[in-house]
């Protein structure tokens, strides 16, 4: 990823994974997103959920850098509030030295001990319940076992036990969900957004497509030049004959 980072990804190369990538769900989206910057989509199929969030972050920092510009509503007044995300910043939490991504947990209730034995959820397992209307509790089935104070195997568990577990979850994978709290400036109203960070970078890649063609448009109706003739330019000499262009206009 690094090396995506040390230089402009090309318009080509944003192109091809546009028209790639576009009718993909978002999982498999974000796995080719990663390929493209040169990370092993497939062993990120198998990891924790939060390697596949860092390498789609580091795109789009390679992209358009990574201050991360979004918007919520205030649900208390109906406000639109602006805030915005460091992409480096949450990369590093992927990064530090934490949890084991596997493991094991006894949870005490009035009815006896709970044990659940887990892991952390993978993108595979997010793209195997998606769509589904039970998907949280099917996640939860794909990388819990559970046992009830009996010794019998069960995906029915107490609500404080199912929150032990996905407060386990959450600290093993710290970048698997990323929520930020932010405060309404108009009523006061502080509240919690949820950001998803395979969402930032497909929106920038769409964007960087869409203005790719454009340029291609501009520079084909000025010089005659073929789409790949345009493309094959260098970025900055594509740059200098844009403006060229628009001060001819």
């Amino acid at each position: 990823m690094a090396a995506m980072a040390a230089a402009a990804v090309r318009a080509q190369t944003i192109l091809e994974l546009a028209d790639a990538a576009r009718d993909e769900e978002p999982i498999a989206r974000a796995l080719r997103v990663a390929g493209a910057a040169g990370a092993d989509a497939a062993s990120l199929r198998d990891a924790p959920l939060g390697r596949l969030h860092a390498a789609a972050l580091s795109f789009h920092t390679a992209l358009a850098g990574a201050r991360l510009d979004a918007v919520a509503t205030c649900a208390a007044c109906g406000s639109v509030v602006e805030f915005s995300l460091d992409a480096d910043a949450l990369v590093s939490l992927a990064t530090l030295d934490g949890p084991e991504a596997s493991g094991e947990l006894t949870v005490a209730t009035e009815e006896g001990e709970w044990h659940a034995a887990w892991r952390a959820p993978t993108a595979g397992d997010l793209a195997a319940v998606a769509g589904r209307g039970d998907a949280a509790s099917a996640l939860l089935a794909l990388c819990c076992r559970l046992t009830d104070p009996h010794g019998q195997r069960t995906t029915d568990a107490p609500s404080d036990v199912v929150d032990r577990v996905e407060a386990q979850l959450a600290a093993a994978d710290p970048l698997a969900e990323v929520s930020v709290a932010i405060e309404c400036p108009e009523c006061g109203t502080a509240f919690v957004v949820d950001v998803d960070p395979i969402a930032f970078v497909w929106r920038e890649v769409e964007t960087r497509a869409r203005r790719a063609l454009y340029d291609i448009d501009a520079l084909a109706r000025a010089y005659g030049w073929t789409e790949s003739e345009v493309l094959g330019l260098s970025e900055e000499r594509r740059a200098a004959y844009l403006e060229i262009v628009r001060e001819g206009s």
